[in-house]
């Protein structure tokens, strides 16, 4: 005997599931997401001083010069509205997730998924972080999740 879902169902639960990601009415937590820094030319002169040469500029926290050119890194930040659980024991209603100690879980809508797939860091800056910056890093790659895969999980360590 074979029973079909009522597509009814499926409905409540996408709307239900929208409600959830709104920051007014819902879970979510407005959030940051930090791309991999670009280079660019930059328009400041640097001094001519002896630095430890590296060919990996990425590592470089400043501008750097290669000839006669002055480079700059330049981040690129996002707003996202991300469901955030903090806990363990939040974490076990979705699963048996064992994750390092300050990791949390965010649920986010599959539209923003490619937005996750590309982004280097998360940035929460809510009352659980005493309102200051918290970084994380992706512990985990995006997943689907929810009844109608309409959604995505994924896991961030702290940095």
């Amino acid at each position: 005997m074979s029973y079909a879902i009522p597509t009814g169902i499926f409905r409540a639960y996408e709307q239900v599931t929208d409600a959830m990601m709104s920051t007014t009415t819902g879970f979510a937590s407005p959030c940051l997401i930090k791309y991999t820094s670009t280079i660019e030319t930059s328009n400041t002169s640097l001094p001519n001083i002896k630095k430890r040469k590296t060919m990996d500029v990425q590592m470089s926290d400043t501008d750097f010069k290669r000839g006669t050119t002055t480079y700059k890194k330049v981040s690129r930040t996002e707003p996202i509205n991300l469901r955030v659980y903090w806990d363990k024991k939040d974490f076990k209603k979705f699963g048996n997730i064992e994750i390092p100690d300050g990791s949390v879980m965010t649920i986010g809508k599959y539209t923003d998924m490619l937005k996750i797939n590309k982004a280097a860091r998360l940035v929460i800056n809510t009352d659980k972080t005493g309102n200051i910056d918290w970084e994380f890093e992706k512990a985990s790659e995006p997943t689907l999740f929810g009844l109608t895969s309409k959604e995505f999980m994924c896991i961030w360590k702290r940095v």
